[in-house]
């Protein structure tokens, strides 16, 4: 029980909030690992590197909803099966960002030529 830290410790371990890490937990991302005194939840060291690949997935654009598909391949032991659907899931957010690069390349475009016709207008 030494190595287990409670919501507020792992927060500040995590740099996320203590609400975060329980909506991670309702939502079966992370879970404690067992209850202290008075019932507190208690984590250990699967439950901050959980946290931590959450944290990295999401700052790469994966939904909480692909990350909870990959945490559940992974608990059922299929490591293999949820390397192949993290790399699809990487592959398709590469395809999205390509689109949305598109996108705001033709926006810049857009706002470029509106510029340029407004100072037109003023000389």
């Amino acid at each position: 029980m030494e190595d287990q830290v409670d919501i507020a410790q792992l927060a500040q371990l995590s740099g996320l909030s203590s609400r975060t890490i329980r909506y991670y937990g309702e939502l079966g991302l992370v879970a404690p690992s067992g209850r202290g005194p008075g019932g507190r939840r208690l984590y250990d060291q699967d439950a901050r590197e959980r946290l931590a690949f959450i944290s990295r997935l999401k700052h790469l654009g994966l939904s909480l909803e692909g990350i909870g598909e990959l945490n559940h391949s992974f608990e059922r032991g299929a490591t293999p099966a949820m390397l192949d659907k993290l790399e699809n899931l990487l592959n398709q957010q590469l395809k999205e960002v390509e689109i949305r690069r598109q996108e705001l390349s033709t926006l810049e475009q857009d706002l470029n030529q509106y510029l340029e016709h407004i100072k037109n207008k003023q000389h």
